[in-house]
C-alpha cells in the first residue's frame, strides 16, 4: 500500500510539473502560445540521422511573445600537447592532455531586438593545463551582458565581454584556425574580459565599435571568482572598425587603452582581480582576404607601456605580426600555416607549461590541419609548432618543438 501510495504521489508530481512549466512559459510570453522545441534546425527531415543532429538540440524553448529564444550554449576544447625544448645544451619537454576551456550558459531573445548572454567557466582552479578535476564547479564568468540591436547597424551591448583587439582575438575561440593564438596576440591582449558598455555602428561605410571598460574586479565574500565590476579598478577605452577594400579583402584595425599609469599600475587599481591588459597602448592593422579556396589572414601589433615583470622593466614596449594563410582541400579538409613574430614578452602557450620565460626574438612556424566533422560545432585539429626565441636576460638560445592535436565543440 505504501509503495502504491508512494507511486501514486510521485506521478501527481510529474503531472503538476508538465503542466506547471509549460503554463509559466506562456504567461511569460505575455499572452501568445510558446511552444517546446526538440529539433530548432529540422523539426521535420527526411536526412538521415548522423552524431552533427545533436547540435540540433540546443534550443529549449521558442515562442511569439516576449521570449522569443531560451537556448542551452556551452563548449569543450580539449588538446594533447607533445613538446621537447632546447636551452643551453639541457632539453625538458612534456606530454600532457589539457582542458583548454569548458563552459556552460544561457542565451535567451527578447522581443525588440534584445538578447541576454551568460556562459560561466567550468574549472578545478588550478589553470586550463588540468581542470575538470577538483574543486569548485563554476570557476567565473566568462561573459554576462545584455545587447541591443535597434537597426542592422546598431548595437548597444553593456556587461562583460571581450575586447576583440587583433585578428585572431577578434575571432571567438570556437572558429580560430590554429589550436593556439599567436604568442604576441596573448602577450598584449586581457587575460579576463573585462565589464564594459560598447556601441557599434556603421559610418561612411565602415563599421566601427567604441567601448568603454572597467577593468578590475571583485570576488564576492567566499572568495568565489564571480569578479564583479569594482570600481575600485581602472578603466579602458577601445576602438576599432573594418571596411572592404577590395572584392576579396577587408581591413581591419583597432586601439586599446589600459590606464595603467604609463606601467607603473595595473588594470585591477585596489580591486581583486586584473581584467586589463599589461600595455598602456596596443593597437593593430590587419586584413582578411579570399580568393576561392584560398585564404590570407595578416596583423601587425604594436604595444607600449608595459607593466614591470620580471626582468622587463615598467614602461617597456613590443611589437609582432602574424601571416597567416589557409586552404580549403575539401569542405571538411582545411590546411593552415602561420608564421608569427614577437619582439620582446612573456613565454606563451604551447611553450609556457613549465615556468614561463621572459624572452626576447620570438619565431614560431606552424602548419597542420583541421577537419571539420560537423563544421565548427564540431572539429579535429591537428599540427606542428616549431619555435626559436633568446632567454630576455641572458640572450641564451631556446628552441621548441610542439606537436599538437585538438577538439574543438560548442553548441
Amino acid at each position: 500500500m505504501t509503495l502504491q501510495m508512494n507511486r501514486n504521489s510521485i506521478l501527481r508530481r510529474l503531472a503538476i510539473t508538465a503542466v506547471t512549466i509549460p503554463a509559466f512559459l506562456s504567461f511569460a510570453d505575455a499572452g501568445e502560445y510558446g511552444k517546446a522545441v526538440i529539433d530548432d534546425k529540422s523539426p521535420i527531415s527526411s536526412s538521415p540521422w548522423s552524431i552533427c543532429s545533436l547540435f540540433d538540440y540546443s534550443t529549449l524553448y521558442e515562442g511569439d511573445g516576449l521570449i522569443k529564444e531560451v537556448a542551452l550554449t556551452g563548449r569543450y576544447h580539449g588538446q594533447y600537447i607533445s613538446q621537447t625544448e632546447e636551452e643551453g645544451g639541457a632539453s625538458n619537454g612534456f606530454h600532457n592532455w589539457q582542458h583548454r576551456r569548458a563552459r556552460l550558459g544561457f542565451d535567451v531573445e527578447f522581443a525588440g531586438n534584445l538578447t541576454f548572454v551568460s556562459s560561466i567557466n567550468i574549472s578545478d582552479g588550478s589553470g586550463s593545463s588540468f581542470g575538470l578535476t577538483r574543486g569548485v564547479f563554476f570557476d567565473d564568468w566568462d561573459e554576462l551582458f545584455v545587447k541591443w540591436e535597434p537597426s542592422d547597424d546598431v548595437y548597444v551591448l553593456v556587461g562583460k565581454t571581450k575586447q576583440k583587439i587583433t585578428m585572431e582575438n577578434m575571432e571567438s575561440s570556437k572558429r580560430i584556425l590554429t589550436v593556439e593564438r599567436s604568442q604576441i596576440v596573448n602577450e598584449v591582449i586581457a587575460s579576463d574580459y573585462p565589464w564594459g558598455a560598447l556601441v557599434g555602428f556603421n559610418l561612411f561605410g565602415i563599421d566601427q565599435e567604441v567601448g568603454f571598460w572597467l577593468t578590475g574586479g571583485e570576488v564576492d565574500s567566499t572568495g568565489e571568482r564571480w569578479k564583479f565590476p569594482s570600481p575600485d579598478g581602472r578603466g579602458g577605452f577601445t576602438y576599432r572598425g573594418n571596411l572592404p577594400v577590395s572584392d576579396a579583402t577587408q581591413l581591419y584595425f583597432g586601439y586599446q587603452f589600459t590606464n595603467n599609469a604609463s606601467g607603473f599600475a595595473n588594470g585591477s587599481g585596489n580591486a581583486d582581480s586584473d581584467h586589463g591588459s599589461q600595455y598602456e597602448h596596443v593597437a593593430h592593422i590587419g586584413t582578411k582576404s579570399e580568393w576561392g579556396k584560398l585564404g590570407l589572414i595578416t596583423d601587425v601589433i604594436a604595444a607600449s607601456n608595459r607593466e614591470s615583470s620580471g626582468p622587463i622593466a615598467a614602461g617597456n614596449d613590443t611589437w609582432g605580426f602574424v601571416v597567416l594563410p589557409y586552404y580549403n582541400v575539401t569542405d571538411k579538409l582545411q590546411f593552415v600555416a602561420k608564421y608569427a613574430y614577437m619582439d620582446e614578452g612573456r613565454q606563451q602557450r604551447y611553450q609556457r607549461y613549465f615556468v614561463r620565460q621572459y624572452l626576447d626574438g620570438y619565431h614560431t612556424f606552424y602548419a597542420g590541419f583541421n577537419y571539420y566533422i560537423c563544421g565548427q560545432k564540431l572539429k579535429l585539429m591537428g599540427g606542428y609548432e616549431y619555435a626559436t626565441v633568446n632567454e630576455f636576460t641572458t640572450g641564451a638560445d631556446i628552441d621548441s618543438s610542439s606537436w599538437v592535436f585538438a577538439v574543438r565543440s560548442y553548441w
